[in-house]
């Protein structure tokens, strides 16, 4: 009689470890897992006590794409490249998304998907203010650095702007400063 209550209670605690394991697997399996926005690993709350949550989820970068007057951004006449950045980091902290997708070199616009796309992820980033650095003209090409705030960190990213034939065009935006 000992041994069948051995046995038994040997069963229970197997049964019960069982049903731990396939409950965690589950649970495993079905978390949305941490995505980074800088390349490095990303902090996971779930495995990592005390950690920050992960950053929003990041755009598809640009690829790089020859510059083509054609398709690109153009620059209303008679803005400079400063007061184009000043427009689109005005319209970025007043949550006018629409505008200032529209403002991005297709590149950028293309990585978005769409206007409602980038307005989700520009948003989840809380940008509070922005900063323009001073603008390097080199022939046509002109290379401003922008940083925008957010309360986790800032974020840069370098512009350039191109002329062609009187028109200027927003050419491109590289994160980095």
């Amino acid at each position: 009689m000992i041994q069948n209550k051995n046995l038994v209670i040997g069963l229970a605690a197997f049964a019960v470890l069982l049903v731990a394991v396939i409950g965690y697997q589950v649970w495993d399996s079905t978390r949305i897992p941490p995505v980074s926005i800088s390349g490095a690993p990303a902090t996971d709350p779930g495995t990592a006590p005390g950690a920050a949550p992960a950053a929003a989820p990041a755009a598809v970068p640009a690829a790089d794409v020859a510059f083509d007057p054609k398709t690109a951004t153009k620059v209303p006449a008679g803005q400079t490249p400063e007061q184009y950045l000043k427009g689109y980091h005005e319209a970025v902290v007043a949550k006018k998304f629409d505008v200032a997708y529209k403002m991005l070199p297709l590149a950028q616009q293309q990585s978005y998907g769409d206007a409602t796309g980038y307005g989700e992820q520009v948003a989840a980033y809380g940008i509070t203010s922005f900063e323009l650095g001073k603008a390097t003209v080199a022939g046509d090409e002109t290379v401003i650095a922008a940083t925008m705030q957010t309360p986790q960190m800032p974020i840069a990213y370098t512009w350039t702007f191109k002329k062609v034939g009187g028109t200027l065009y927003c050419a491109a935006r590289k994160m980095g400063g």
